[in-house]
């Protein structure tokens, strides 16, 4: 298959970052030589107003961002290296928050997910309309940048603009012999350069086993006995292993498109696959009924239409301007596009304007899913994904395993497959990558639920492409959760605007009363 440029899985949480809806924080960040000793981690969090969109001047305590008038608060709080090691020195991990708009009676925190999605940035942008709701009234609302991630210092970015462009111009989908060679030495090319370029050092000390310590710090700088949580996506798997390693501090805990970390990685990967496999289909339906759908007339015809759209583009991108859309591209702007429905007549028209010749528009959708700025540059979020993905996720040494899960993932999302199966595939690159020196550390096992405070709240949108409902459905069963099912064609629900959904949130972030049995918004 031909997704999956990076990790060498395809579609997903695993492949294709939660879609960011703005352009996340940009800003200069050093590396680990900046790294101060352990006894200057401070007890508590200058919150001051957030800086300008573009000012680099990032002070110790403060942090770039567009406030944009709103009333959203930015500050750092130092944090150790290595916990175990208070010699190793500490990193910086950016900090926002929402003050609650009366009588506080406690916090929760927001993860948007990615992973290496800044949370900062989703916070500041988004605060004001969920600041509407009415657990805001009595809460802080707080995002925090996971080491590495948006405005924490040191940054997980290891490639320039220039090796970014390159890869997204390589062939990842030739299956022959010398193709999986070529690959996989690439690969092991790009995990070396990162080891080289952030450190190992740090590079080895980041993933979700110590994001969740990160967060327990944040905690007690904030001063507050327990908090709660809203997950969305690959947020909820933060929010899972925090809830475990201390049930005691967790309070209520919204899980929306849970994402298991219980799971075997190409288990999920291609449970995922499926969705976005889905997810074609129903675009394909929704296409074929339209004049000029590019896709043709016949549902049954659009996936080999759309095969012979991007077949061309391996051999011969299609020129934008100075540019070209290659087909990896074209694949990344479809996967892109299928998050939502919302989003269907944009890659409608921009599959169209393949058909003419124009390759703009699906670049441009490639350009945002890969977080490319219209000036070239790029933010730091694909090689912050690629960390902490291979820090979290078990290592897959079984070439057999891979060479099933290409095979399988053809028949998961056949819109993806471009014809060049061998019955082989790919090492992924977690495979090459520097060892965590942490795996994540439960503070309980899978399925004891009756470790919280009550009883966590999942909510599972039925046409979820990235995080599929029956994941989340078996997540609540193993753990004891309550369930607010969403009917809908996207990727993921809570704060989206659908009252239903965000009134029940509300309700349960205030007072830890969940629907009974089962709510269907």
């Amino acid at each position: 298959m031909s997704t999956g440029k990076s990790t060498g899985m395809s579609t997903g949480v695993r492949m294709v970052r939660r879609r960011r809806a703005t352009v996340l924080l940009i800003v200069a960040l050093g590396v680990l030589g900046g790294c101060r000793p352990a006894e200057s981690v401070t007890p508590g969090i200058d919150f001051q107003a957030c800086g300008p969109a573009g000012d680099t001047a990032v002070g110790a305590d403060r942090v770039v961002g567009s406030s944009d008038g709103s009333r959203v608060l930015c500050g750092r709080l130092d944090v150790p290296l290595d916990p175990d090691d208070p010699a190793a020195g500490t990193i910086s991990l950016a900090v926002a928050r929402l003050p609650a708009r009366g009588e506080r009676a406690g916090t929760v925190v927001i993860d948007p997910g990615g992973p290496g999605t800044s949370a900062v940035d989703h916070l500041i942008d988004a605060g004001e309309s969920v600041a509407a709701l009415p657990f805001a009234r009595t809460h802080d609302l707080v995002a925090v940048d996971a080491r590495g991630v948006g405005a924490s210092r040191p940054s997980l970015r290891c490639r320039t603009d220039a090796e970014r462009d390159a890869a997204r111009a390589a062939d990842t989908g030739d299956r022959s012999a010398a193709g999986i060679a070529r690959i996989e030495r690439d690969r092991e090319e790009l995990a070396a350069r990162c080891r080289d370029r952030i450190g190992a050092t740090f590079l080895s000390r980041v993933g979700t086993a110590f994001a969740v310590e990160d967060l327990d710090r944040v905690r007690i700088a904030l001063g507050e006995d327990r908090i709660g949580f809203v997950g969305h996506s690959y947020g909820t798997r933060t929010a899972i292993e925090y809830a475990r390693r201390f049930p005691s501090h967790a309070g209520g805990v919204v899980l929306d498109g849970v994402v298991n970390p219980d799971e075997d990685p190409i288990d999920t990967a291609l449970a995922q696959l499926g969705g976005f496999g889905r997810a074609f289909e129903d675009f394909a339906a929704d296409c074929v009924r339209r004049t000029g759908c590019p896709l043709g007339t016949r549902p049954d015809q659009a996936v080999q239409r759309y095969r012979e759209m991007l077949a061309p583009l391996r051999l011969a991108p299609v020129a934008v301007g100075s540019r070209s859309l290659s087909a990896g591209d074209a694949e990344t702007a479809t996967i892109a596009a299928l998050y939502r429905e919302a989003t269907w007549g944009g890659l409608r028209s921009a599959l169209a304007g393949l058909s003419r010749g124009d390759g703009s528009d699906l670049l441009t959708l490639a350009d945002d899913a890969e977080g490319r700025r219209p000036d070239g540059g790029y933010d730091s979020t694909s090689d912050a994904f690629l960390a902490i993905t291979c820090a979290d996720d078990a290592r897959v040494r079984d070439r057999g395993r891979w060479d099933d899960y290409d095979d399988r993932a053809r028949r998961q999302a056949p819109f993806a497959d471009d014809g060049r199966g061998t019955g082989h595939g790919p090492l992924g690159i977690c495979e090459y990558w520097t060892p965590g020196a942490r795996s994540a550390r439960p503070g309980s096992p899978a399925g004891s639920g009756a470790d919280l405070p009550a009883p966590a709240l999942v909510v599972a949108t039925t046409g979820d492409p990235a995080t599929p409902y029956a994941a989340g459905l078996d997540w609540a069963r193993a753990n004891a959760a309550a369930v607010v099912t969403v009917r809908g064609r996207h990727h993921t629900a809570v704060f989206g605007g659908d009252p239903c959904v965000d009134d029940t949130v509300s309700r349960y972030l205030i007072d830890l009363r969940v629907p009974s049995p089962r709510l269907t918004c």
